[in-house]
């Protein structure tokens, strides 16, 4: 009898079993699927952004890093680097990662820029509707539909222009500091600087050990400058160095501090 019981229940452990395994192999089979970036937490999308940004650091290839960003389904991946850059800077993380973070966004928005630039080049006589007119005795009304005008993607206000005097500064400088509007730093924003002989560009996020939203540029003390920031209808006018003099020291040419804040 204590046999009997025995079989029985080994019988019922191999049916039990056999059971199992009819269920999760035939009846419900798990669906296995290759997982991809966009199906990743958050701290490890991160860690991935970081990844792409490295790798672009190295290569240079922005394509290949565009396509690597875009398998993460993000609406904008210039937004997505820049939060990041701006979050990990402001979380202390290593100089490298906010480097390489703050390298590929001003990369990103140099291209977003060069692309507006080539839209915003079309012929004004590409874009207006073919006209047709027929002959008649009396004159015709040809009506034209506005012309449409392309929208500028950003507006920055101007919220401080300072004179710095320090003296232990070897050439003036104009600083530039660029915030979004709840004042976080934002790096890759271009900057056109113009002068009677020349014009140059600048950006900021190239000294993440200043700050992701800073960039500077060297200036001759006998020039007068216009500097525009991004794709802004209202660049500064008249930026020059002011003579400084502290204590009983020598004058010498001081520099302009200058901040933006990117509206909306």
């Amino acid at each position: 009898m204590k046999i009997v019981r025995i079989n029985l229940i080994l019988l019922g452990l191999v049916i039990g079993a056999a059971i199992g395994l009819l269920l999760g192999w035939v009846v419900y089979p798990r669906q296995l699927r290759i997982a991809t970036p966009k199906d990743l937490h958050s701290e490890y999308r991160d860690k991935y952004v970081v990844m792409v940004a490295a790798a672009y650091s190295r290569d240079g290839d922005l394509e290949r890093a565009r396509i690597r960003l875009d398998k993460l389904g993000a609406d904008n991946v210039l937004d997505t680097t820049t939060s990041q850059a701006q979050r990990w800077a402001a979380a202390g993380r290593s100089d490298f990662d906010v480097s390489v973070l703050a390298e590929l966004a001003l990369a990103l928005s140099s291209d977003d820029l060069e692309t507006e630039s080539a839209s915003a080049d079309i012929p004004i006589s590409t874009m207006l509707p073919k006209v047709t007119s027929t002959v008649t005795p009396y004159p015709t009304v040809v009506v034209v539909s506005p012309v449409p005008t392309l929208a500028l993607l950003d507006e920055y206000m101007l919220l401080d222009k300072t004179v710095i005097c320090d003296e232990q500064m070897d050439k003036p400088i104009i600083k530039v500091y660029v915030i979004d509007a709840v004042g976080n730093p934002i790096p890759g924003v271009q900057l056109r600087i113009d002068w009677t002989t020349g014009s140059d560009m600048f950006s900021t996020g190239l000294h993440p050990d200043i700050g992701i939203g800073y960039g500077d540029f060297t200036i001759d003390p006998k020039q007068v400058y216009t500097l525009q920031v991004g794709n802004s209808t209202n660049p500064i006018y008249g930026l020059t160095s002011e003579p400084c003099r502290q204590g009983d020291s020598d004058e010498f040419a001081g520099s302009i501090s200058v901040t933006w804040q990117r509206e909306g």
